[in-house]
């Protein structure tokens, strides 16, 4: 999915990623980050919101949820990180990192609310349902603490992606704000839904999904309460691009993941934006058969949309040896990817692919290098998967 715009816009990413594999300073199955674009990219993310009154979480799962990249992002502009679900921002969290939003995606468990409040200290959870809310103010209350919570809002025909479902329903918000109010250790400061974005038709800019319709009307609701609304919390592809977007609808708050590393959807087919594409997955050709050359896989992501790999033996061949990808079910375990076959592949040929990717979801390794545009660049922080 990105990678003619990574040779076009990062091309010395992919010849450091074959240099290190084929020097045996990486293995197959790795990530390959360029870390210093990624500072590149999340200074101009942190510029963008400061330019347009916007507060950012930054995401760290489509990276794999390391408390080494967290602090680096925290360093460049981004003050606090999106705890996902609980495991992530905890590993943040004893990694050094700030937690700003825990829970959107996964609601802590019930036995977790003390520890939330008293080890992970987030700015706001994310809430779900008022049986949610019951647990997390009676937990803080036992602490005597009253904690800033926002409201996932939704109605029927909203976006939402599978496994994402949950949220209070638009047309009940009315009566449940009445019960949430009466709760002593929460205060609501504000809605969040996810998507706001999606990719429009001609490909070539972000569209608003019904979502934001809902966040508006949430808004509204929550006014009509006499409640201060502080966050109207807008995740999904933010972006330098989408920042002025957020900003003219009301958003006060995003959550970069992708666009840390200039992989959203729209970063596939515009060179123009600002963050440039800076991560790449590295194979190696392990056998081969008639048909298929079979790559050493564990990081392939069902919804990667792969087309095509590079393929070589050195890093200047592999810049013009493309061959098509043959797609991995989601119905079995990615021991192997495979590629099309070639008559000058070889096995241990070195193989680079980029697509989108959630890595915290694989059993990849994760290699954060610099000096990739130098003649010495370095790993200088490996991340091993699977011990």
């Amino acid at each position: 999915m990105f990678l003619d715009m990574t040779l076009k816009r990062n091309e010395e990413l992919v010849r450091t990623a074959t240099i290190l594999h084929r020097n045996g300073d990486i293995p197959a199955n790795t990530y390959v980050l360029d870390l210093d674009q990624i500072e590149e990219n999340v200074q101009a993310l942190s510029r963008s919101a400061s330019e347009h009154g916007i507060t950012l979480y930054y995401m760290t799962k489509q990276i794999g949820r390391s408390p080494f990249i967290g602090q680096i992002i925290e360093q460049n502009g981004m003050e606090k990180a999106v705890g996902v679900d609980i495991d992530e921002a905890a590993m943040l969290k004893e990694g050094g990192c700030k937690i700003g939003n825990l829970g959107h995606l996964v609601q802590p468990s019930n036995s977790q609310w003390k520890y939330a409040l008293e080890e992970l200290q987030p700015e706001v959870i994310t809430l779900f349902s008022y049986e949610r809310a019951q647990q997390l103010s009676k937990a803080a209350m036992e602490l005597g603490i009253r904690q800033d919570v926002i409201l996932r809002v939704i109605k029927p025909t909203d976006q939402v992606f599978p496994g994402q479902f949950g949220g209070f329903l638009l047309e009940k918000l009315n009566e449940e704000i009445k019960r949430l109010t009466t709760l002593p250790g929460i205060r609501i400061i504000g809605i969040t839904s996810f998507p706001v974005f999606q990719l429009n038709e001609e490909k070539n800019g972000m569209a608003f999904t019904s979502n934001i319709q809902t966040l508006h009307h949430a808004k509204a609701i929550l006014e009509q309460h006499n409640l201060e609304v502080l966050q109207v919390n807008a995740p999904s592809a933010t972006s330098c691009y989408t920042m002025p977007l957020l900003k003219e609808s009301g958003v006060t708050h995003g959550e970069p993941g992708h666009a840390i590393t200039g992989t959203t959807p729209l970063h596939a087919y515009r060179e123009d934006l600002e963050e440039v594409p800076s991560m790449v997955y590295v194979s190696e050709i392990s056998h081969m058969d008639e048909e298929f050359a079979y790559t050493i896989a564990g990081g392939f992501y069902a919804r990667g949309n792969m087309e095509s790999a590079l393929y070589g033996s050195d890093e200047t061949a592999i810049l013009t040896q493309r061959t098509h990808t043959a797609l991995v079910s989601p119905e079995n375990i990615d021991y192997y990817g495979a590629l099309e076959k070639k008559e000058n592949m070889k096995v241990g040929d070195t193989v680079v692919y980029a697509f989108r990717t959630q890595i915290f979801v694989t059993r990849a390794h994760v290699a954060f290098v610099r000096g990739v545009r130098t003649s010495n660049p370095e790993v200088v922080y490996f991340q091993r998967r699977g011990l």
